[in-house]
């Protein structure tokens, strides 16, 4: 009997220890919820910025010797640490320099990002290595000490600016890729985490968990102002739009027996950016799209801009259909130059 009554009360006790612990997680997710507009909610996360600055961290301490696959911080890591603060700070950096930093945060590292998603607001217990979740561990004390009050507050007003913007847009910018594309806008919403830092280029997005996961760097100089919107409409369309428009081009390119490279990514790129384009336009307000003014398109895909400023601005415009589009682009774009021997 006395043991039935101490397994109950044993019971009870860990019911209301996981129950403590899950509306604990979830009052530290609604915490980190800034906003929500048009399906899309816009976090600033600990965990997720912890990760990204130590994941910066150490390619900048690597010097300028390699390209770096993070962005930069605009501010420096500076504050009165002690030396045991120091020590476990350095030590957690050094642990992304060995095993992290060298992988692609989108294509490499997302079983990471998907944990810290499954956290909730916390360090989750799974899906972690014990070494990562212990550097993690023994980061955040001094991340929430000495930085992470700030990029907070930098993440949140850039989420601040940018959703009044991306509301004032949507109706007209959402109807008109949808109606491109021939498919729906999100039907649930689709969770955007908001870091100080993140990727070199500023943003990406993985399809995981649905409807989609975006990750934009609040402090990126690309990603400010009227830009931030496409950016916004770019990443969606990344996790709504991309099957659409992938799929065509690869039937194009094998019934045409030729490869274009990253030409569905550019057309992408366009797609988003005109539309938003058209729509600053109608309120006459001055934009050139992010192809144009960040000099992407002529830095990274040169060779495509004469097939895609051929055929894209009529596809935009609703003159031609999009098999009609994809069919004449792979036909007109080059192949990928090769590449240089190793």
């Amino acid at each position: 009997m006395l043991r039935r009554e101490r397994a109950r009360l044993l019971l009870a006790s860990t019911a209301a220890l996981a129950l403590l612990l899950c509306v604990t997680s979830a009052r530290s997710a609604d915490k980190e919820l800034v906003a929500t507009q048009n399906q899309l909610a816009f976090y600033s996360p600990f965990w997720q910025n912890l990760h990204h600055v130590l994941y910066a961290e150490a390619w900048r301490a690597r010097g300028p010797g390699r390209p770096s696959s993070a962005g930069t911080l605009p501010e420096p890591l500076t504050g009165a640490l002690t030396p045991d603060e120091r020590r476990a700070w350095d030590e957690a950096v050094a642990y992304y320099d060995r095993e992290i930093a060298d992988h692609n945060l989108l294509f490499e590292l997302g079983d990471i990002r998907r944990a810290l998603y499954r956290g909730g607001g916390k360090l989750p217990d799974e899906g972690l290595g014990k070494a990562h979740h212990d550097a993690l561990a023994a980061a955040a004390p001094i991340y929430a000490k000495y930085w992470w009050p700030a990029h907070d507050r930098a993440n949140r007003a850039w989420i601040a600016e940018a959703v009044p913007r991306v509301a004032q847009l949507a109706p007209e910018v959402t109807s008109k890729l949808t109606r491109l594309y021939g498919t729906r806008w999100f039907q649930t919403p689709a969770r955007v985490d908001i870091v100080r830092v993140g990727m070199r280029q500023g943003a990406y997005t993985d399809g995981a968990p649905a409807p989609g996961y975006l990750t934009i760097s609040s402090s990126d100089p690309d990603n400010q102002g009227w830009a931030a919107v496409e950016v916004v409409f770019h990443e969606s369309s990344h996790a709504v739009f991309e099957e659409s428009l992938r799929d065509p081009i690869t039937r194009e390119e094998r019934e045409q027996r030729k490869s274009t490279g990253q030409l569905w990514h550019v057309a992408l790129f366009y797609i988003a950016g005109e539309v938003v384009h058209e729509a600053l336009a109608a309120r006459k307000i001055d934009y050139s799209q992010y192809l144009y003014s960040t000099g992407l398109f002529d830095r990274a895909w040169p060779q495509l801009k004469p097939a895609i400023e051929h055929n894209m601005p009529a596809f935009v415009a609703g003159k031609t259909s999009l098999a009609d589009t994809m069919h004449e682009l792979v036909a007109e774009a080059p192949a990928p130059p090769p590449r240089p021997p190793r």
